[in-house]
């Protein structure tokens, strides 16, 4: 499958996510893999390709079944002690999580988050996200307004401005950049 072209990973922090019109995440399973189809793995494969490092929570760690990886630190960010192979990084509250992502940051030159929706809210929050790569799915026919209604009723794109927006089959992939 061919990958727009804008799909590239700048330096600092860029998170990837994918949820339906609907505003789902997840499926029964309890993982995105339940809800991702071709368009979204292409790119998937296509960010990681770029990325030096990469960032999840502790419950996608647990529900995806991230395992240590050959050729990217993946660090788990948790605010519980966490019994995993990976890098486990715990963080207290806001500014602990700043610290803890510039220094992965500051380690990694192009860090992809993986993350839920809880800690990608908190890192957009707190603008530690520079590049938000999200692909919404649709039964058919995506449209702009649409895509950006699902993303808003989601995720906290206060200081987030859409950049691209594109249409590949079923799925509108968009990339938006901090104000």
């Amino acid at each position: 499958m061919t990958t727009v072209s804008w799909y590239v990973l700048e330096p600092g922090l860029a998170a990837n996510f994918h949820l339906t019109e609907h505003g789902k995440f997840f499926g029964a399973n309890r993982s995105s893999r339940d809800i991702s189809n071709e368009v979204d793995l292409a790119h998937l494969i296509k960010l990681r390709s770029h990325a030096d490092a990469l960032l999840v929570g502790g419950a996608t760690a647990r529900a995806e079944g991230y395992q240590p990886s050959k050729r990217l630190e993946t660090y788990v960010f948790t605010t519980q002690p966490q019994k995993t192979d990976l890098s486990p990084i715990e963080f207290e509250n806001d500014e602990g999580l700043v610290m803890r992502v510039g220094e992965v940051i500051s380690a990694h030159k192009r860090v992809l988050s993986e993350c839920g929706p809880a800690l990608l809210n908190k890192m957009l929050r707190l603008g530690l996200v520079n590049q938000l790569f999200l692909t919404v799915s649709f039964a058919e026919g995506p449209n702009q307004f649409s895509t950006e209604k699902s993303a808003r009723n989601l995720l906290e794109l206060d200081g987030y401005d859409l950049d691209k927006f594109e249409v590949v089959g079923n799925s509108a992939l968009t990339l938006w950049r901090r104000a």
